[in-house]
C-alpha cells in the first residue's frame, strides 16, 4: 500500500451490501485505499481494483482485528468506516437454535463494537472521519419473528445515535442507515421471498451519497424502503 493515503474500511465485504460498497467505493474514490474486511474473501478476490486490499478477518476476533487496524493506521489515515458485517435468522423466539442466536449477537453487536472501538481513536487523533453503520428498519419497529435480530439492530441505532453526539467535537460524522428490504443473501436467512425489493446497487448509491457530503454535513439517520412497502 502506498504511504500516507486516506483509507476507507468496509466490513462484511464479501457479499451483499458490503460487496457492492467495495465496488462502488473503489470506482468512485480512486485516490483512496479501500480495505475490504470479511471472514471469507473468496468473492472479493475476483475484484481487480488497484486501490482495493482484502483482509480475511472475523470482526469478532478483537485481538486479530486490532493488529490489522493498528498496522493500517501506522502508514495511512483512516477516514471512513462502513460497517456491513451482520447476520440474521428468522423464526419464533423459542424455536431459533441458540447457536444462531449467539451468532447474531456476536456479529451484529460485538463485531460492530469492536470495529468502531478500534478505528475511532485514530479518527479522533486526525479530527476527521465518517462512520456509516448499516442497520435495519427493525431497529425501530417490532419484529415478532425476528426478535433477536431486531434487538441487535436496535443496539446498532442506539450506539450510532450516542456516538454521533460524543464524536461531533472531533469532526467525526456517525450515520445510521436502516434498510427495509434489500435484494441480498440476507433475505434467504430471514426466510423471505419478496418480489418488491430494492436492488443492492441502488441502496449503496445512497450509502455513497451520504459519504460524499461535505464533512460539515452529517446525515444522522435514514430509512430506505421500497415505495410500496407498507410496514
Amino acid at each position: 500500500m502506498s504511504p500516507n493515503k486516506k483509507v476507507v474500511i468496509i466490513t462484511g465485504a464479501n457479499s451483499g451490501i458490503g460487496f457492492e460498497c467495495v465496488k462502488q467505493f473503489c470506482e468512485e474514490f480512486t485516490g483512496n485505499i479501500i480495505i475490504a474486511v470479511s471472514r471469507n474473501i473468496n468473492y472479493l478476490q475476483q475484484l481487480l481494483y488497484p486501490n482495493l486490499h482484502n483482509i480475511a478477518c472475523d470482526v469478532v476476533d478483537y485481538q486479530k482485528f486490532q493488529a490489522i487496524i493498528d498496522g493500517i493506521a501506522v502508514k495511512h489515515q483512516i477516514c471512513g468506516l462502513i460497517t456491513c458485517a451482520g447476520t440474521a435468522y428468522n423464526g419464533d423466539f423459542c424455536d431459533i437454535d441458540i447457536s444462531k442466536i449467539q451468532k447474531m449477537i456476536d456479529i451484529n453487536t460485538t463485531g460492530l463494537t469492536n470495529t468502531i472501538e478500534l478505528v475511532l481513536p485514530y479518527m479522533r487523533t486526525n479530527k476527521l472521519g465518517t462512520i456509516i453503520n448499516v442497520s435495519s428498519l427493525s431497529d425501530r419497529y417490532p419484529r415478532p419473528n425476528a426478535t433477536v435480530y431486531g434487538a441487535t439492530k436496535a443496539f446498532v441505532k442506539s450506539l450510532s445515535d450516542s456516538l454521533r453526539v460524543s464524536e461531533a467535537k472531533y469532526n467525526i460524522r456517525v450515520c445510521n442507515i436502516s434498510p427495509a428490504i434489500i435484494d441480498t443473501p440476507l433475505l434467504a436467512n430471514l426466510g423471505k421471498n419478496l418480489n418488491d425489493v430494492i436492488a443492492v446497487a441502488d441502496f449503496v448509491n445512497v450509502v455513497r451519497f451520504i459519504y460524499q457530503q461535505p464533512q460539515s454535513i452529517c446525515i444522522r439517520d435514514m430509512v430506505i424502503a421500497p415505495t410500496s412497502y407498507e410496514n
